[in-house]
Order: C-alpha cells, then structure tokens, then sequence
C-alpha cells in the first residue's frame, strides 16, 4: 500500500490544510472512511431506536416473536457497526503512519540541505525532538482525527433528531446536557494549545540538555560533575513538568466531569418520564428506555470528542513545529552555474574578507578581520594560530561552509557563490577538525566522499595517511565494524582514517584541519611526507597549532585574533616575526623537555 505523497506548501499556509494536502491522491481513501464512520452511527442509533420497540411490544406486551427479531436486528446492527468502525480504524491507520513518514522523510530531507548556519542556529536536540516526538504528535491526531472527528457531530445530530421524535416533551433535557458538556469541554481545553505548545518548547530544551550531557559524558565523569548535571536536568525537567501537569490536569478532569453530567441527565430523564408514564400522558416505558439511550450516545461521542481534541491540539502545534523544519531554507543561497575545472590544483583568493558565527544564542561578532590571501595552485600552505585565531572559520569559507559578511572568497578567478555547490564541495577535500566516522565497517566509511572508489584507491588512499597498516592489522581487515562514531577506534585512527576519506576522490584542494592533532611526530612526518606524492598538483591546506605539522610547507600564515599577522616560509617567519619565534621556541623546548 502506498502511502500519502509530499506536497509543498508555502509557509502561511495553516498546518492543518498541509497536513489535509498530502491526502490529495488519496481523497477516495478518505471519503470512504467518512462514510464507513456515518453508517457505523447509524447503526449504533438505529439499535438504540430498536430498543423501544423492544420494550413497548416484545417485554411488556409478552411477545416472544418481537423479542427475538427485535433482538437479531440489533445484535446484526450491532456487529455491523463495529465492522465499519474497524474499516474505518485500518484506513485511518494508512493515514496516520503515512503522515509520519512523509513528515518525517521531508523533514530529514531538509536538514540536509541545511547548511552549517543553519545547525548552528537550531541545535541538534530540537531537531530530534521534531523528527521524533512532534511526528508522532501529528500521527496521533490523524488517527483519531480520521476515526473521531466526525464521529461526534453525526452522533449529535441524529440522535437529537431521533429524540425530538421518540419524545417531543423530554427533548430540552438533551439539549440542557450537550450546552453543559460543550460548556464544560471548552472551559478545560481551550487553555490547552498553549501549555502544549509551551510543552514542547521546553522538551527541546531537556532534549538539548540529554544530548549535550550524553556526547560529553567521559568530560562529565573525568571531572566528577555527575551530580552538577543531575541538578540541571532536573531543573529543566522541571519547567517541562509545569506546561505537562497543567495539561495533564485538565484532561483528568474532563472524564468525571463528562460523568457527573450523564447520569444527572439520566437521573432527570428517569425522573421526568417516570412521571409521565404513570400519569398516562401517553409516554411509554419503551420511549423512557429509548430517550435515556439516545442521552447517552449523544454524551459518549461528545466525550470522545473532549478526550481526543488534546491529541488534536497537540497534532496543530506539533505540525507546525515540523513544517518549519521543511520551510526554513538553507542559510546559505544555492551556488551559481559556473563550471570550473575538475582536475589539478586550484587557485585560491581571498579578498578583503570579514566573517563572524550566529549561534542559537547569540552572535558572537566578526572573527575574521580583512582578509586578503592568495594561495597558488599546487601549492601547499599551512595557518598556523592559537585557538580562536579563527583558522576553521578561514578554511571553512573555501567549500562554502559558510557565506563572509564582507569580501569575496575565488576559486580560479569565479567567486564560489557562483559556482553549484555539489561540484565545489567536489572539488574540495576536508577533513574535519573532528575526526567523525559513521557505524558500518571501514570500506564504507573511506570511501565515503567517492561510493564507486575501488579498493585500490581506498588502500592507495589509506596507505598515504598511514592507516593501511592498522586497518591490515585488524581481524575483519577492511570489513572490520566502525562503532557509532568510530569509538571503537582511538583518536589518532579516526584522524587517519577521516584524512582517508578525504584523499579518495584526489580533490583539487585538500583541507586538513588540524587533522594531525592525535599522531605522533613520526607519524605525522610520515603523513605528510605521503600525501603530496598521493594527489601530486593538489592545493594543500594544512590547519595547524603545532609548528611541526607546518614547518616543511611552502607557505606558513600567521593568524592573530583572525587578522593575518605574517607570512612566509618557515625560514623567513622564523627570522622576522616576534610571534612565531615564542610559538617556535616554546613548543622546541616543550620536546626538549620531554626528550631530556
């Protein structure tokens, strides 16, 4: 069975028409499930229609034969009520699971288009908290959306009718009960939509928390802040407790109280036509039976009604949480049509460039100050800084991580907005300051950048960043399981793995941010001694804070508080600039002190 199909919407648009959209080729589907809910009611009233003709001809008048057709009639009226109210239930399934799904499909579709603006300003949390609890949200009032939702009206209505019919004089007891029980549900739900919607704000915020605590938790434990933590969640849990209860309260009370009201109204019925039938106004026992019945089916829907619309509230709100997932645009504009070359090395400009973050909480303000830089094809290149010095940012503008705020960053002489994004990104290598691998097994995972590498590339590859011989070493070899995350692996076997990964494609500019950190000295030498020979013409792009990883580059750039302080080779630097030498010096008597 096929499910209900993507349909775009702009973003005005009221989630529940959005929601309706998605059910457009399915509209059939829909229709059905409506008319199956309207036959099940009519079913149901026409038993409850039965049961005067029960009483009045068959019990009271001592007919037998009345009392066993009256009592098939209602038994397969009965049967054929729950028969299409299941009907109705399987399709409604369909739509609710195939609500979910295509929510959530666009939604993760969306994230990734995202770019890292994007998750910098919409943290990790809130996003899982959307894909999983919300959807389910929206599922949830679907279901009983499709099952319920018209249910209650035609219930109403019909019984109404069948009353003023069946008891003309009673009539105002049944409207006395439905003013009371709207009155009531209204009172309970209606401050309902706003403790949901200030629910599930909160429980992003306890889902940021859990994620943030859950990735940092050896720092945690290194450091004995359990309990620190423990008393921050449960401040947190606390303000999420506060919208919940409240919501929780009135619902509580909507089933008591929707009881209270029933049998006040059957007791009144009782009493008023027990009155009527021995003053022989032509009121019959059978009519009394019938009027108390029909009392009841109109108060069971309308109760159905009350207990469903929290799940309806909750379905609005989340819905509109989801669809801004899928509205909210990439941060950054899609790239031009200019085609660059795809083979040897690329020249790189920058151009009075100024760039600062935008997070969640705040901006933090320009880290980079006017930056102008040009790196020639081929040529390898090392920026070397303290922390925060801004070199991520730097190398992050090159495959258009992010946009600058001012200047312009050239690839070839074409600014790289205007060149497609999917070939840029192409082009350029990265391998991340985070060495970040993903559960499968090591081929996978290398050849991750280029799906159809073969295993020679792959070996060639992990040969130049010197992770052929471990992975050799392992068991399974190149089948071997990576962990999530590659936990299973140390760091400095991540970081060689993730250089891997980055060399398979042979980029026209390779990044390798920081990507040595974890290595040896040897091994690092090692490294960098392969990995020109593997993309020989490549433009190589070393981030660094160890002057060793840089030292044998064609260029060094110096970057103090994102401004470039010097540059030059190592010789030249090491002979004209204050700040080079204290680094130079301070990490060369850090080795002598270790090798002493």
């Amino acid at each position: 069975m096929t499910t209900p199909v993507a349909s775009a919407k702009p973003a005005h648009v009221h989630p529940v028409r959005r929601v309706l959209a998605l059910y457009r080729p399915y509209r059939g589907r829909l229709i059905l499930s409506q008319v199956l809910l309207l036959f099940s009611a009519l079913a149901t009233l026409g038993t409850a229609a039965l049961n005067a003709q029960l009483v009045n001809d068959g019990l009271l008048a001592g007919d037998t034969g009345v009392i066993v057709d009256t009592g098939i009639w209602m038994a397969v009226l009965g049967v054929t009520a729950s028969l299409l109210l299941a009907g109705t239930a399987v399709i409604a399934v369909f739509f609710s699971q195939g609500t979910a799904y295509v929510l959530r499909t666009q939604a993760y579709a969306s994230i990734q288009k995202y770019s890292f603006g994007n998750f910098d300003a919409m943290r990790t949390g809130n996003l899982l908290v959307r894909l999983n609890s919300d959807v389910i949200n929206v599922a949830n009032a679907v279901l009983f959306g499709v099952m319920l939702l018209l249910y209650a009206p035609i219930m109403l209505v019909v019984s109404v009718g069948l009353a003023s019919i069946t008891a003309p004089g009673m009539v105002w007891i049944l409207g006395v009960v439905t003013v009371v029980l709207l009155a009531i549900a209204v009172i309970l739900i209606r401050p309902m939509e706003r403790a949901y919607a200030q629910r599930q704000k909160r429980l992003d915020e306890v889902n940021n928390s859990m994620q943030e605590n859950l990735a940092g938790v050896r720092v945690v434990k290194a450091f004995g802040r359990e309990q620190l933590e423990v008393d921050q969640f449960d401040q947190r849990t606390e303000l999420l407790r506060q919208p919940a209860r409240a919501a929780a309260f009135r619902v509580a009370l909507l089933t008591p109280a929707l009881n209270t009201v029933t049998q006040l109204g059957i007791a009144i019925t009782l009493l008023i036509g027990g009155e009527r039938v021995i003053s022989g106004d032509g009121t019959t026992i059978g009519q009394v039976t019938a009027f108390t019945q029909y009392l009841s089916l109109v108060v069971v829907p309308l109760g159905l009604a009350a207990l469903i619309t929290p799940y309806l509230l909750r379905g609005v709100t989340s819905a509109a949480r989801v669809f801004e997932i899928i509205d909210t645009a990439p941060s950054l504009p899609e790239g031009g049509t200019t085609e660059l070359a795809t083979t040897g090395g690329a020249e790189i400009r920058f151009e009075g460039v100024c760039f600062g973050f935008k997070t969640a909480d705040d901006d933090t303000g320009d880290v980079l100050h006017d930056i102008n830089l040009v790196i020639k094809p081929g040529q390898s290149l090392g920026i070397l800084g303290a922390t925060g010095s801004g070199k991520t940012a730097l190398v992050n503008l090159i495959p258009r991580f992010y946009d600058p705020r001012a200047g312009r960053v050239l690839i070839d002489g074409v600014d790289v907005r205007e060149v497609p994004l999917d070939q840029l990104r192409g082009m350029v290598g990265v391998a991340l300051q985070e060495a970040v691998l993903f559960q499968g097994d090591v081929r996978e995972n290398v050849r991750f950048a280029e799906p159809n590498a073969t295993d020679d590339r792959i070996k060639q590859a992990a040969g130049a960043s010197d992770a052929f011989g471990f992975v050799e070493a392992l068991p399974q070899r190149w089948d071997a399981p990576v962990a999530r995350r590659g936990y299973n692996f140390s760091g400095g076997q991540r970081q060689r793995l993730s250089m891997a990964r980055a060399l398979v494609p042979r980029p026209r500019v390779l990044i390798l941010d920081d990507s040595t950190s974890a290595l040896d000295v040897a091994t690092e030498t090692r490294v960098q001694a392969a990995i020109p020979q593997d993309v020989a013409g490549t433009t190589l792009i070393y981030v660094a804070q160890r002057i060793s990883a840089v030292i044998d580059l064609d260029r060094i750039i110096l970057l103090e508080h994102g401004r470039i302080a010097d540059e030059g080779t190592h010789t030249e630097l090491l002979a004209r600039s204050d700040l080079y030498r204290e680094i130079y010096q301070s990490q060369l008597g850090a080795i002598e002190e270790v090798s002493a």
